[in-house]
């Protein structure tokens, strides 16, 4: 039988959104765990950041185009590190070239 899951994998359409959705949902979930570590509320971080309240809150939601440059600021200024790494589907990462 088949399902409606995996009727939607079979287009690469649906899984290139899919791979962008999450992405950006694990973004968002990296800042408000990197928030809550360090006790900052959303307005706390839009002061550092010099950006509303509301730009916060969308950037959690991930209603905002999350830039990698975005992504780096608030994180730096979250007291973190980005980095990125890529992988195959199947789960084998890509080596960098140096």
């Amino acid at each position: 039988m088949t399902t409606k899951h995996n009727e939607l994998m079979k287009d690469p359409a649906f899984r290139q959104q899919l791979a962008v959705e999450l992405l950006v949902a694990e973004a968002a979930e990296i800042i408000a765990q990197r928030m809550s570590e360090k006790g900052m509320s959303k307005a706390d971080l839009a002061r550092e950041l010099k950006k509303s309240r509301a730009w916060v809150t969308q950037l959690l939601s991930g209603k905002n185009n999350l830039t990698i440059r975005t992504l780096a600021e608030v994180i730096h200024t979250l007291g973190g590190k980005v980095e990125i790494t890529c992988s195959s589907p199947m789960g084998t990462r890509a080596a960098r070239s140096r």
